[in-house]
C-alpha cells in the first residue's frame, strides 16, 4: 500500500548551486521544465527537491501561486523582499532546509480535497496544511522568530505536492566543526540537521489537519482517563479486594523508602513494576471490560487510518502501543497513589502509637518522682525535671509529625498531575 502522504525532506549549504538556483529562479518566468518524482523511492536522489523548483514560478497551469507564512499571493515588489532575505541569508551563512510534501491524488479525493475531473485542489485547505506544518517544524527547532520560508502548489506530476523552502536571515543556530569530503579539511557551519521528531511531527501534523481525527482520538482520550477518575470516584480499594490484595502488599513490600519516589515512571520502583502492571489488569478486567473493548475498537481504526496515510513501511501501530501504555502509566500512578495513602495510614497509625506511649512514660516517670520525692522539699525541682523531659518527648513527636506532614502535602500535589 502506496502511503496517503509523504514528506521528503533535506537541506543545502550556503554555498551550494542549489541554493543560487532557488534565488535566481524566485522572479524568473521562463526555463520551465517537468520533474519527475518518485514518491515510492527511498533514494534521494529521485526526488529532487528543489534544483529546479522555481521552473514552476506563475506557470497557472503546474502550480499554484508562491504563498508564505502570512501572503497567499506576492505581488512583484513582496517577491523582491522575499528575495533579498534569502540572499542575506546566504550571506549570513544560513543552511537552506528544503521540504516537499506528496499527496495521494485519490486519498485527497476521499478527503474532499482534490477534483479529479479538472485537476484541481483546494488550495486554501492546502495553504493552511502548510502553514500549520511549518509552525509546528519551526516551534520543534527553536525557529519560530528567527526563520522565514516560501512555498508554492504543484500539479504537474502524479501526485499532487508542495514544495517548501526554509532559512534564517540571521542565523540563530549553534555553529559546528564539519569535515569537507573532497578537500579532507574542517570547516565551521551552522547545525542543518532537523531533529527525526520534528519531521515525524510535521508529517503526523500534515494527515491529522487533512484527516481531522481531533473528535475520535478525543473519545480515545476520554476511555483512557475514564478508568482512572471512575476509581477515584468510586473510592475502588484495591488494597482490600480480594483479587488483588496479595499483590499489592507485594508491590509496597518492593516499593524504595522514599515514598518521593513512587511514580510509575521511575526506575526505582522497577521491581514492583510487574506486580502494578497485573493490578492493572485485573482492574481493567473487573471494572472496564466493555470500555476496554471500545478502546481497542477505536485505536485499531486508528491503526488503520494510519497505515492508509504513511504505508506500510510506516511505524503505524506506534499510535496504539503509545496509548495503551499511557492507559498502564496512567493506572499505575493511580495505584501508587493508593499505595501512598495506604503506606501513610500505616505510619500514622504507627506515630500515634508512639505519642500514646511517650506520654504514658512521661506520666508514668512524673508520678514516680513524684511520689518518692513529695516530703523531701524537692517536688517542685522533681515536677520542673518531668515538664522538660515531657517537652523533649513531645518536640521529638512534633519533628515525626512535621516529616509526615510534608509527605502529605507532596502526595496531595502528585495526585494533582
Amino acid at each position: 500500500m502506496s502511503p496517503a502522504v509523504v514528506l521528503r525532506s533535506k537541506f543545502v549549504t550556503p554555498g551550494s548551486s542549489t541554493f543560487n538556483d532557488y534565488i535566481n529562479y524566485m522572479d524568473r518566468e521562463d526555463a520551465k521544465q517537468h520533474v519527475k518524482m518518485y514518491t515510492s523511492s527511498d533514494k534521494e536522489n529521485d526526488f529532487d527537491v528543489f534544483h529546479h523548483f522555481m521552473d514552476y514560478m506563475d506557470d497557472d497551469e503546474k502550480q499554484g501561486e508562491l504563498f508564505t507564512s502570512s501572503k497567499d499571493r506576492l505581488n512583484d515588489k513582496e517577491k523582491q523582499t522575499v528575495k533579498e532575505q534569502f540572499q542575506l541569508a546566504q550571506q549570513n551563512e544560513s543552511p537552506m532546509w528544503q521540504d516537499v510534501i506528496s499527496f495521494d491524488n485519490e486519498w485527497l479525493s476521499k478527503q474532499g480535497l482534490y477534483n479529479a475531473a479538472t485537476h484541481t485542489v483546494d488550495e486554501t485547505k492546502m495553504r493552511s496544511v502548510v502553514r500549520e506544518t511549518m509552525q509546528t517544524m519551526l516551534q520543534a527547532e527553536g525557529m519560530q522568530r528567527s526563520a522565514i520560508w516560501t512555498a508554492t502548489l504543484h500539479y504537474n506530476t502524479d501526485n499532487i505536492h508542495v514544495h517548501v523552502a526554509t532559512v534564517e536571515p540571521h542565523p540563530t543556530r549553534e555553529r559546528m566543526n564539519v569535515l569537507d569530503k573532497e578537500s579532507n579539511t574542517w570547516h565551521e557551519e551552522y547545525r542543518a540537521k532537523r531533529k527525526p521528531k520534528t519531521l515525524d511531527k510535521m508529517k503526523s501534523k500534515v494527515a491529522n489537519i487533512i484527516l481531522d481525527r481531533a473528535h475520535e482520538r478525543n473519545k480515545v482520550d476520554e476511555l483512557l482517563r475514564g478508568t482512572i477518575r471512575f476509581k477515584k470516584e468510586n473510592n475502588i480499594s484495591l488494597s482490600s479486594f480480594q483479587k488483588t490484595e496479595t499483590l499489592f502488599k507485594e508491590a509496597m513490600n518492593r516499593l524504595p523508602d522514599d515514598r518521593k519516589q513512587w511514580r510509575y515512571g521511575y526506575q526505582s520502583i522497577n521491581e514492583a513494576r510487574a506486580y502494578i502492571d497485573e493490578i492493572t489488569e485485573i482492574y481493567l478486567e473487573q471494572f472496564h471490560p466493555e470500555e476496554i473493548q471500545v478502546l481497542k475498537a477505536k485505536l485499531d481504526e486508528e491503526v488503520d487510518v494510519m497505515q492508509e496515510m504513511y504505508g506500510e513501511g510506516s511505524d503505524y501501530q506506534q499510535y496504539k502501543n503509545t496509548k495503551l501504555d499511557d492507559l498502564k502509566k496512567r493506572m499505575g500512578n493511580a495505584i501508587l497513589t493508593e499505595m501512598r495513602a495506604v503506606d501513610k495510614e500505616e505510619k500514622m497509625s504507627i506515630f500515634k502509637q508512639k505519642i500514646a506511649i511517650r506520654q504514658f512514660h512521661a506520666s508514668e516517670k512524673e508520678n514516680q518522682q513524684s511520689f518518692f520525692q513529695r516530703d523531701n522539699g524537692k517536688g517542685n525541682r522533681n515536677l520542673h525535671v518531668s515538664g522538660i523531659r515531657l517537652k523533649q518527648a513531645m518536640r521529638k513527636t512534633f519533628h515525626d509529625y512535621k516529616r509526615e506532614r510534608e509527605m502529605d502535602e507532596f502526595d496531595q500535589l502528585m495526585e494533582k498531575e
